[in-house]
């Protein structure tokens, strides 16, 4: 008698696990097809150690193939073990298309607490310009600070116009 119970027992659990896999199929499959999908390689521009920039490739999902995914991207890699002028709390507000300008409102971590030279205001700006140039469409980026206008960072890159991206500032290897 107790083998029947096995076999009954058995018999459920497989329904029951049956009945997860088609409830959750749709998900799963969803989910699957996001990161096997067709995926887009960009680069993203982080602050190099001895001054400039330095490029690290990823491979973003093409349907995902926007400013917030650029974003989050740029900011995992800055806080990935380098050292880094994006101060981790700086989050993208709002980001939206005007013609060819890409203009993005950032949170005011950007701006508080930061003591940059030149060099490393540059560096953090371009960083942003240059990665989110890459968006389709995009030549220029208006960098905006709580949604608005500020005139720098810390008095050294003027932001009071879009940037177009400088690809001379890459470190050379």
């Amino acid at each position: 008698m107790k083998a029947k119970y096995k076999e009954i027992i058995g018999w459920l659990f497989l329904a029951s696990l049956l009945l997860t896999v088609v409830l959750w199929g749709g998900r799963l499959w969803s989910t699957a097809r996001l990161y096997l999908g067709p995926k887009t390689e960009v680069q993203l521009y982080v602050p190099a150690p001895g001054g400039g920039l330095d490029v690290v490739a990823v491979k973003v999902p093409s349907g995902q193939l926007n400013a917030e995914t650029l974003w989050r991207r740029l900011q995992s890699v800055s806080q990935d073990g380098r050292p880094t002028l994006l101060p981790p709390g700086t989050s993208l507000l709002d980001a939206r298309q005007e013609g060819t300008t890409l203009v993005i409102s950032l949170s005011g971590d950007l701006v508080r607490g930061q003591h940059l030279g030149s060099n490393q205001e540059t560096a953090l700006v371009y960083s942003i310009v240059n990665t989110m140039a890459q968006l389709p469409g995009i030549q220029a980026v208006q960098i905006l600070v709580e949604g608005r206008v500020v005139e720098s960072l810390a008095d050294h890159v003027d932001l009071t116009a879009p940037l177009e991206p400088d690809y001379t500032l890459v470190a050379a290897d």
